[in-house]
C-alpha cells in the first residue's frame, strides 16, 4: 500500500516523539534488516546525510538535507512522519533528541543551531562563536547522557563542548600534527575522533587531553566511524563503498558492503549509527536510502 508523504507540523512531531541480500566479511556476516524507507512505502528520500537513534522510543531521524526535512521511521523501518519546523528547515545536516524530547539541529542554509520545542512550538536559532568572534562552522552534534552538547567545526576540525549558554566550554583539537577531524563519537565517558587524511583515530577523555591515538591502515577515504560496545570500531570508507572494521587496537579485521547502486551495496555513503539493539545504521547518500544491518 502506497503512503502519501506529507510534511507535518509541531502536533504530528509531538505525538511521533511520545531487495535485501547477505554481507559477508570475514569476521562474520551482516545482512539488511531493512531500509529506510522501505521500497514498499511510496516514500523517497532525495539526500539523507545523517541519522540519529531514540533509544528511549525506539525511532529513527533520518535528516534529508534536500528537502528540508527530518523523517521519522518507527522500530519496524515503518514511514512515520515527514516534518520541517513549520518552514524552519532548508538545509539541514544534523539532528540529535535530547531527553525532554526536544530536538538540536544543524541548519546548513544559515549556519545556526536550531533548538526545537515540539511541546511549546517553538524553534530559537544559536549561532556559536569562539571567544575571539570567530564564527563556528558547523558540522556534526551529539549530546552525552547528561544532554550535553558536542559539536563538529568543519573549518577548524575541531569538536566543541558547549555549556549551558552554548559557550565554548572544552576544545578537543588534535594539534599541528593533525589534518582536523571529520566526524566524533562519545563513548563511555570518552571522545573519540578521526582524522580522515591521516587515517587517525584520536581518544580524548572529557578535560581534552588525547590519552591514545590508533593509525588505522586500508582506507582510501574514510568519512565517518562507530564504536560498538566491545571496542572495536566500524570505518566508513567513501570511496571504496565499503565498513571497515578493526579492533580495539587498531589491527584491520575485515570489511563488508560494496560500492554500487543494489541492496547491500553504498553509493557515497555519509554516516553510521547503532541502534538500540546493536545494528548498524547506514547512511547512503547516493542511493537515498539507509540501510540498517544485522548479523
Amino acid at each position: 500500500m502506497s503512503v502519501k508523504q506529507i510534511t507535518l507540523g509541531f502536533g504530528v512531531l509531538l505525538a511521533i516523539l511520545s531487495h535485501s541480500g547477505l554481507v559477508l566479511g570475514a569476521a562474520g556476516s551482516w545482512s539488511t534488516k531493512y531500509q529506510l524507507p522501505q521500497e514498499d512505502s511510496g516514500v523517497r528520500l532525495e539526500q539523507p546525510v545523517s541519522v540519529a537513534v531514540d533509544h528511549q522510543n525506539q525511532r529513527y531521524y533520518v535528516v534529508d538535507a534536500a528537502k528540508g526535512q527530518l523523517v521519522s521511521f518507527d522500530k519496524a523501518g515503518g514511514f512515520l512522519a515527514a516534518f520541517n519546523a513549520g518552514g524552519e528547515l532548508q538545509r539541514p545536516v544534523a539532528v540529535a533528541k535530547t531527553s525532554g524530547g526536544s530536538l538540536w539541529v544543524i541548519e546548513r542554509s544559515i549556519n545556526k543551531l536550531l533548538y526545537i520545542n515540539p511541546k511549546q512550538q517553538k524553534v530559537r536559532k544559536f549561532a556559536p562563536k569562539y571567544p575571539d568572534g570567530t564564527e563556528v562552522f558547523l558540522s556534526r552534534l551529539a549530546l552525552d547522557r547528561q544532554d550535553r552538547l558536542f559539536v563538529l567545526d568543519r573549518m577548524k576540525g575541531a569538536v566543541l563542548l558547549l555549556d549551558d549558554s552554548l559557550e565554548i566550554s572544552q576544545v578537543y583539537a588534535g594539534g599541528s600534527t593533525t589534518h582536523g577531524f571529520v566526524d566524533f563519537k562519545l563513548q563511555q565517558g570518552e571522545l573519540w575522533a578521526l582524522d580522515a587524511l591521516d587515517h587517525t583515530l584520536y581518544r580524548f577523555d572529557l578535560s581534552g587531553t588525547v590519552t591514545k591515538k590508533l593509525k588505522l591502515s586500508g582506507l582510501e577515504f574514510p568519512t565517518a566511524f562507530e564504536v560498538d560496545n566491545a571496542g572495536s570500531f566500524y570505518l566508513l570508507d567513501r570511496h571504496a563503498g565499503t565498513v571497515v572494521v578493526y579492533g580495539m587496537n587498531g589491527m584491520r579485521s575485515y570489511d563488508f558492503l560494496g560500492k554500487g547502486k543494489w541492496s547491500g551495496q553504498l553509493w557515497n555513503a555519509t554516516d553510521l549509527l547503532f541502534d538500540w539493539e546493536g545494528r548498524l545504521c547506514v547512511v547512503d547518500e547516493g542511493n537515498g536510502r539507509v540501510e540498517v544491518l544485522t548479523r
